[in-house]
């Protein structure tokens, strides 16, 4: 237990500046960011009149107050045991997002209706400061991947996993991590170095989730979104974990310790009165 608050101590340190820096200036210069003083999260809703919309995501998940419905069936997930052999990686300056370009079909299967994998993208923060979008009964954790998909008539779902920090480095996030180093800075791209396993990077169990009608958490902040956050969460290294926060909203030039783009995650919405659906 020491050593694991040791490492813990070290990561916290390691995201002092970023946890106590003020506002990004240079984000101001962004149609929106997450640190800027005049676009930053706070002022999406006066920016973007979506954002003020009553389906917003993210949203707290209280597990008591969710409606069981065994007659859901369980996601479906189709071409996700191929591994992504060919990928974009970029830093958008709000993200770092994986977009496969091996023309492999991967995707869930929704009542029926498939909708095919777009693209993978992070959420992340600090143990001290987490940066996951969606909380699990108030906890929030430290990092959220998206599965964004898109069906044949333009509708969106995106798959939602929690992320723990733990001790230990998880495989799965290897082909990720290595490549972090190339995108440190806004609009820099890179391709993977190593095949992305995506089945690997899911739980053990994927299928099982909380389904709701939401949004997508940047502007325009589009509402719509089938929404399922899986009910098992993952792991991601501390070590792992410090390379994410290493990552800047700026170009090189720019850099400073107000601008790490960390934590990059939306304030939670309120519900407004939806039902929350857990499947079995």
């Amino acid at each position: 237990m020491a050593t694991f608050l040791c490492y813990g101590s070290l990561l916290f340190l390691a995201v002092t500046k970023l946890s106590a820096a003020g506002f990004c200036e240079k984000d101001n210069k962004e149609t929106f960011s997450y640190h800027g003083s005049q676009n930053g999260v706070m002022k999406w809703p006066r920016l973007f009149p979506a954002c003020n919309g009553i389906m917003q995501s993210p949203i707290d998940i209280q597990t008591n107050k969710v409606k069981l419905d065994r007659h859901l069936k369980k996601l479906s997930f189709f071409g996700y045991d191929k591994a992504v052999k060919r990928g974009d990686v970029v830093n958008d300056g709000r993200t770092v997002m994986i977009t496969p370009r091996d023309n492999v079909r991967r995707g869930i299967t929704v009542h029926g209706k498939d909708y095919n994998l777009q693209n993978l993208h992070f959420h992340w923060g600090s143990e001290k400061y987490p940066g996951g979008e969606h909380t699990l009964n108030g906890r929030r954790f430290e990092m959220e991947a998206h599965f964004v998909h898109r069906s044949s008539d333009n509708k969106t779902a995106v798959v939602g996993l929690l992320v723990q920090m733990v001790k230990r480095d998880n495989g799965a996030f290897k082909p990720i991590v290595e490549v972090l180093s190339d995108v440190l800075y806004k609009d820099e791209t890179t391709r993977l170095k190593s095949s992305l396993k995506l089945n690997q990077l899911l739980p053990k169990i994927p299928a099982s989730y909380y389904g709701y009608t939401g949004s997508l958490t940047v502007p325009m902040c589009t509402e719509g979104v089938a929404w399922f956050v899986l009910k098992n969460k993952q792991t991601i290294g501390w070590k792992q974990l410090n390379s994410f926060l290493k990552v800047y909203s700026v170009k090189k030039e720019a850099r400073s310790s107000e601008c790490l783009l960390a934590p990059n995650n939306r304030i939670l919405q309120n519900l407004n009165g939806r039902i929350i659906y857990a499947s079995p």
